[in-house]
């Protein structure tokens, strides 16, 4: 009897020791749930654990409440909390240590050196101050489409710049230019000039406006190369998510009349691709993903409706439709645990590339969710950025031979 007395709760502060463990422990398994299973981002409970995923601060911060918490639990003698408080505490250790662990190791076994300290705390300063809402061309029903440009770091003016034209990520849907404003800085740092692109997006765009838009801008900034003092030989595109898939759809569809650009512009060279967890292949995109509600929904408002209702469409914005023996190099990055894109999406456009002798590379990060590069310091965007320098330093030259493996 009196064991039992000892683990009922007394008083005002056991009783909201024991409540406030009781929800933490149900938050946090939660949200484990969803880290260990990534799934069904239009979920809160996923979304709390795609944020605790690309920013791990989160969770130190989290594990520092819950010490206190079990400080208070000791003192107050609140079993009940204790109890559940300590094996919540061990949870977030291994939800904490696990992904390092893992991408550490990964990053060891390609020769890349990560470091600990940004993983957690990072701060870029972004120092250029860019040409913002820059018209690049306007459309028949007169809307202004605009980017912005970020001008290389030490630039000669005798020496043309390599370009880095970046389309942002959105599920088609939403997002802007200007959202990544780091990845933007770390080019104009290594060299590049940056292109940040504005695209139209439903409902106002049909569902081949987007791509249309990306090689109006890639056409605009050849016609202004010499402005600009950029060597148009050499212009990469990047992009992030669904950015990535207009990237890669803009340069391997390049020139085809099916999907040209959307104002009058002349066919572009892309000298590189950069796909940073872009679906390659939109009609399997569709079928299978960890988050079916929310990836059905951006598709049917970007394409009009599902593949069985457009197959030729979903065809048609597929990049690797167009994946030729004369695409340019491509680099892929994707994470294993990516809520969104599926790890199939990156090995078809592998096998692709493989089958046709492009140069390519694809890096699968363990235990990395989608977005990753939100967090301009985590282990897994330290690791990108090396490879994407190694990459470009072998083809920002004027000449790459084709079926070379990277």
């Amino acid at each position: 009897m009196n064991q039992t007395s000892n683990w009922r709760p007394r008083g005002f502060l056991q009783w909201q020791l024991t409540f406030l463990s009781m929800i933490v422990c149900f938050i946090i398994s939660i949200v484990a749930y969803y880290i260990f299973n990534p799934s069904n981002m239009d979920k809160i409970m996923s979304l709390l654990a795609w944020g605790a995923s690309i920013f791990p601060i989160i969770l130190v911060f989290t594990a520092l409440i819950i010490i206190v918490l079990l400080a208070l639990s000791f003192w107050k003698k609140t079993f009940i909390a204790l109890t559940v408080l300590i094996p919540t505490l061990l949870l977030l250790i291994f939800l904490i240590v696990q992904p390092i662990s893992n991408m550490k190791s990964y990053a060891k076994s390609e020769n890349v050196s990560v470091s600990l300290s940004p993983h957690f705390f990072f701060k870029q300063d972004i120092s250029t101050k860019p040409s913002i809402d820059v018209v690049y061309g306007k459309t028949m029903d007169g809307i202004e489409l605009k980017l912005d440009v970020w001008p290389a770091k030490e630039k000669s003016e005798d020496v043309l710049t390599p370009v880095i034209v970046q389309v942002h990520g959105g599920g088609w849907v939403s997002g802007d230019k200007g959202q990544v404003q780091e990845w933007n800085q770390w080019m104009n740092d290594q060299g590049y000039t940056v292109f940040d692109v504005q695209y139209r997006m439903p409902p106002e765009a049909s569902w081949k406006d987007e791509v249309g838009d990306v090689k109006s801008a890639l056409g605009w900034i050849l016609q202004n190369a010499d402005t600009y003092k950029i060597d148009p030989n050499r212009i990469i595109l990047m992009g992030e998510s669904a950015g990535g898939n207009l990237a890669m759809l803009a340069a391997y569809s390049m020139g085809d009349q099916q999907l040209p650009p959307s104002t009058d512009v002349p066919d572009v060279p892309i000298k590189a691709v950069i796909n940073m967890y872009g679906p390659s292949d939109m009609t399997e995109f569709y079928k299978n993903n960890p988050s079916k509600n929310y990836v059905q929904d951006v598709m049917d408002k970007y394409i009009g409706g599902s593949p069985s209702e457009y197959p030729e469409r979903y065809e048609m914005l597929s990049p690797i439709s167009y994946i030729q023996k004369n695409a340019p190099p491509t680099i892929t990055f994707l994470g294993t645990s990516d809520r969104i894109v599926p790890v199939e999406q990156a090995t078809v456009l592998d096998e692709k590339l493989t089958k046709n002798g492009v140069a390519h590379k694809l890096y699968l990060l363990p235990k990395v969710d989608h977005g990753f590069d939100a967090n301009p310091g985590s282990l897994s965007t330290q690791f990108a950025k090396e490879k994407v320098k190694a990459f470009l330093q072998k083809y920002k030259n004027n000449h790459y031979v084709i079926g070379k493996p990277l």
